[in-house]
């Protein structure tokens, strides 16, 4: 039987004309800007980061990169690789939405604002304008589009709502990256996405203003050119518990030449970081392989080394014992 072997799926896995400054121009400018959301505030979490949130908390830091010497279980790092795929795309595009916000508007009155266009430096290839506008009580639209310097139309690159701090649903929000047109106004820095990232966000409406606010959820939908696909639902809770519930179409082996498989996973962690991961497989190059699916767990400690490994198709050597893991099966 040819031997399978699992690779993670992340071949698919991104100055302002300023007006004169008043007192109600700073209030309206503030509402327009808090309905956008931070860059770090809809990141997909997973073990290491809620780890690193209470660790941080306390002034100490307690992740796997830092002097332990226990090498990590691979769907500890299949659930990382994954997340700071997602996250990593994301943070490209909104890290410019929080730069272009925090000019002066070029444009401005109750129900819009216009941030830019804002060139960056000569390094950048695009320039950038930002347009915030009222759809409801304290609830807004915002649209990140981009132009090449050397001219032609303006490419949406985000498109999303939210709502201000005046809103008991501050918090609560989507946004949908349109990478084709990102990678067309800077390809060097988006050379290998393409597609859309959809993600929606529910968190506390005191986010931005206490650190580390839970609980968070948040969705991310990734839909690259081709067949594959990724949905993936991250949930931090208050106790600093949390998990991820994945769905992928995607080509488990590593040439990513091969047919794509169809994903599920759920990995679960404690405060500590410690947790399991459980895993199906189905489709692709498994019947071929005589199998019709594949399920696998595995546990990790505290310091993400693997405490017990089991599938059902002896693809690795069942190792350590199942008391050790910190949840039973979903």
């Amino acid at each position: 039987m040819p031997k399978l072997r699992y690779a993670a799926p992340l071949a698919f896995v991104l100055a302002s004309t300023g007006l004169p400054a008043c007192s109600l121009q700073k209030a309206e400018t503030n509402e327009f800007q808090e309905a956008l959301p931070e860059q770090g505030s809809v990141n997909v979490d997973g073990p290491d980061s809620m780890q690193a949130d209470m660790s941080t908390a306390a002034g100490t830091r307690g992740t796997l990169a830092d002097g332990a010497t226990s090498t990590p279980a691979y769907w500890y790092s299949f659930t990382r690789d994954v997340r700071d795929g997602v996250n990593a795309v994301t943070a490209v595009v909104l890290v410019s939405v929080w730069v272009v916000v925090h000019t002066d508007p070029s444009e401005l009155d109750a129900d819009h604002a216009v941030f830019g266009p804002y060139d960056g430096d000569s390094l950048d290839p695009a320039r950038y304008r930002l347009t915030v506008t009222r759809i409801g009580d304290h609830h807004f639209r915002y649209v990140l589009a981009g132009q090449e310097k050397s001219g032609g139309d303006y490419l949406n690159v985000l498109d999303g709502d939210g709502y201000s701090l005046a809103s008991g649903l501050h918090g609560q929000g989507q946004f949908v990256l349109n990478l084709d047109n990102a990678k067309t106004l800077d390809p060097s820095r988006h050379e290998n996405d393409s597609g859309t990232v959809t993600i929606v966000h529910d968190l506390p409406a005191n986010v931005g203003q206490v650190p580390d606010a839970l609980p968070r959820t948040i969705t991310a939908t990734v839909s690259p050119a081709g067949q594959a696909s990724l949905d993936i639902t991250s949930f931090a809770h208050v106790d600093h518990t949390g998990e991820i519930d994945l769905t992928a179409h995607t080509d488990i082996d590593p040439s990513h030449t091969t047919a794509l498989e169809d994903v599920t996973l759920v990995s679960r962690w404690q405060a500590t970081g410690a947790g399991r991961a459980d895993i199906g497989i189905s489709g692709g190059d498994l019947p071929a392989a005589g199998l019709d699916a594949v399920n696998a767990v595995e546990c990790w400690g505290p310091d993400f080394s693997s405490v017990y490994y089991t599938d059902s198709a002896n693809i690795q050597p069942t190792t350590g014992s199942p008391a050790e893991c910190v949840f039973s099966a979903p």
